[in-house]
């Protein structure tokens, strides 16, 4: 495979006009430019239905048809050229939705709206079809009607903030929502025939944490690492997939020592063959390398990567397991580094200027 589509979406506030289209050859580590595959108002994330026909955009705006919300838009995907045509928009019924995650019998899309601090689920028509479209909202969950926001950070945490969904890697029967504003990870049971949330445990983080992204290791399924945005700590947890949920077994920083400006750490994604993990620093700018122990899941610093750029909002692995690319936000560039699948340690071997990326995922 020399040859893999990505897909690059960003803000829209400056030269970025939606989602992108990329090749990238994995024999050098470049990417190639295709074209604009969807003109979209600031797609911040992107994820793709299982069927692989549609794209999902999170459209991170609060003012959506003349209401006081975001929305998320359906795309499907050309077969032969990779462009992507318009299904439909559809509000979240919450303020700047940031993530959004598929469930595995592509039936739901479940979305995280950070201002409004809610998680919506939208069922998806005909999924697979050509004619698939997301309907309007069945389901949500208002977390500042059922946590309280910790005050940690008091210009980040002054309310509820839901920053990541996530379905459990085994069965599905959990949706795992990081809340930024509370520091907690919330378990909600996900009933796979109705798409309905229904709260189940919490995790709290020490207060100023700011949870925001997990991943869960793919050698372990029951091993799962959190960043926390505020704090900048790796925090590992054990799920309990029985009981439903999360015990803490480890916590580490992800800067050095001498590091004292402000940082908000990001994404965090672990290697093809599950030994290391990575996390992006922004303001630091630089990934942090861990390595992963093999028996007991804990971690060990290994280093650390400059990115090459300025804000690594998101990064990502390719399939092959041998690149790493690194969204810089606020210096308009990705980063491609090759990948030490013994050492864990990463080698700039490419950039190109790209307006505000704010996610980049290879198309699968």
């Amino acid at each position: 495979m020399p040859n893999l589509p990505v897909y690059v979406s960003g803000y829209t506030d400056n030269k970025g006009k939606g989602i992108y289209l990329y090749n990238f050859d994995t024999d050098n580590g470049t990417l190639s430019l295709k074209g604009l595959a969807a003109e979209s108002v600031n797609p911040s994330w992107i994820c793709f239905h299982k069927s692989g026909q549609h794209v999902y955009a999170t459209n991170e705006v609060s003012s959506f048809k003349g209401e006081n919300v975001g929305y998320v838009s359906a795309y499907k995907r050309d077969e032969k050229t990779g462009m992507l045509e318009l299904v439909n928009e559809q509000a979240t019924m919450g303020g700047h939705p940031c993530h959004a995650t598929c469930d595995a019998t592509g039936n739901f899309l479940v979305v995280g709206n950070y201002t409004s601090a809610s998680v919506s689920v939208l069922p998806i028509r005909a999924p697979g079809s050509p004619q698939s479209s997301l309907d309007q909202v069945s389901s949500s969950l208002k977390h500042d009607e059922l946590y309280k926001n910790t005050m940690g950070v008091p210009s980040r945490q002054e309310k509820a903030h839901c920053h990541s969904v996530n379905f459990d890697p085994i069965a599905e029967r959990y949706v795992f929502v990081n809340d930024l504003g509370c520091d907690l990870l919330a378990v909600h049971q996900f009933d796979k025939e109705s798409g309905t949330l229904t709260p189940h445990t919490t995790l709290s983080f020490p207060t100023g944490t700011g949870p925001r992204h997990l991943k869960f290791a793919p050698n372990h399924n029951n091993f799962c690492y959190v960043v926390g945005e505020l704090s900048n700590d790796i925090f590992m947890l054990e799920f309990d997939f029985e009981q439903g949920k999360f015990i803490e077994i480890q916590r580490i920083h992800a800067l050095p020592e001498d590091f004292k400006e402000n940082n908000l750490g990001a994404e965090i994604d672990i290697s093809a063959n599950g030994k290391f993990l990575y996390v992006s620093m922004r303001g630091y700018d630089a990934i942090t390398i861990f390595e992963i122990n093999e028996w007991t899941g804990k971690l060990t610093l290994m280093g650390y990567q400059p990115t090459g750029g300025k804000c690594p909002r998101h990064f990502t692995i390719d399939p092959t397991g041998q690149y790493l690319l690194v969204a810089n936000q606020d210096s308009d560039n990705i980063v491609v580094f090759k990948m030490n699948t013994t050492t864990g340690l990463l080698e700039q071997v490419s950039s190109i200027e790209h307006p505000q990326p704010t996610c980049v995922q290879f198309w699968s």
